[in-house]
């Protein structure tokens, strides 16, 4: 019967050593993969980041400052919109720095990814009504041609800013999106053109034009010039993007450290048609 209890207590004690070796094991390995990402965080000394080409000034804004915390950085511009995201779900950026909210969730909602917006947000744009013909919305010139955009999402939206400040009234009727015939009162007589990026640069041939400031910067007019009226959206301003894994690393906070900082807001001129918001 001793030998019997002799038994049990050692088969007892054999497993209950087996299972202190296990959790021993899963606790070492545990600790040893945060130590190898920590590791690999703090290493991680070469960022690229992605932007669109006229974000480039605000892209190239934070760099000074990342190298002269220890960082190698690469820049890659792209002229397509999506391209930058693709690129940062896929591996190759690290970050990218040319969205603003809106586009990224609806990118995010129609290619199911799950891209993340640092905080805070950095620079925004402005839209304006521009004229070389008058220095003041109270003094506006009769007749002639207003620029206005070419797509129904952004004439919608001009025409709303131009019934802001009185040029022109729009029906009643409560419509998702307004087009020029739905101007019901036209006191200056214009006519309402779709016009792209050269009306930037051909300014004489219209009364007034309506156009945001980066897209007029990227057509190399300073769109503080000739501004009669500006509008800001806050729910554009432009963030700081990388995949959720990465939002508390290490060289994610160093980014927005950079970028928030005096020689990154020192770096961009007025001219490039951004504010910094941060």
């Amino acid at each position: 019967m001793k030998k019997k209890i002799l038994s049990v207590v050692v088969i007892i004690g054999m497993l209950a050593a087996l299972l202190a070796g296990c959790g021993n094991s899963g606790a070492k390995a545990t600790v040893a993969a945060n130590t190898t990402n920590a590791a690999d965080d703090m290493a991680k000394k070469k960022l690229v980041i992605g932007t669109s080409s006229v974000s480039v000034d605000l892209a190239e804004s934070g760099v000074k400052a990342l190298e002269d915390m220890g960082y190698e950085v690469e820049l890659k511009t792209f002229d397509d919109y999506f391209l930058p995201n693709q690129a940062l779900t896929e591996g190759s950026l690290d970050a990218n720095f040319y969205q603003h909210r809106p586009f990224l969730d609806t990118y995010n909602s129609e290619n199911n990814t799950n891209i993340v917006m640092l905080q805070p947000t950095l620079w925004n744009y402005w839209a304006g009504i521009y004229s070389v013909k008058t220095d003041s919305l109270e003094n506006l010139p009769e007749g002639g041609i207003v620029g206005i955009a070419t797509d129904a999402s952004n004439i919608d939206l001009d025409l709303r800013r131009l019934q802001e400040v009185g040029i022109i009234k729009l029906t009643d009727e409560q419509k998702e999106l307004y087009d020029v015939a739905d101007i019901v009162d036209n006191p200056h007589n214009y006519e309402f053109v779709q016009a792209d990026h050269t009306k930037y640069t051909n300014m004489d041939d219209y009364a007034l034009i309506i156009g945001t400031s980066n897209t007029m910067a990227a057509s190399g007019v300073d769109p503080t010039q000739h501004l009669l009226k500006s509008f800001t959206d806050d729910s554009l301003a432009l963030g700081m993007c990388v995949m959720p894994e990465n939002q508390d690393t290490q060289w994610a906070k160093d980014i927005m450290t950079a970028y928030t900082s005096d020689s990154a807001k020192q770096y961009v001129a007025p001219s490039t048609g951004f504010t910094a918001v941060f």
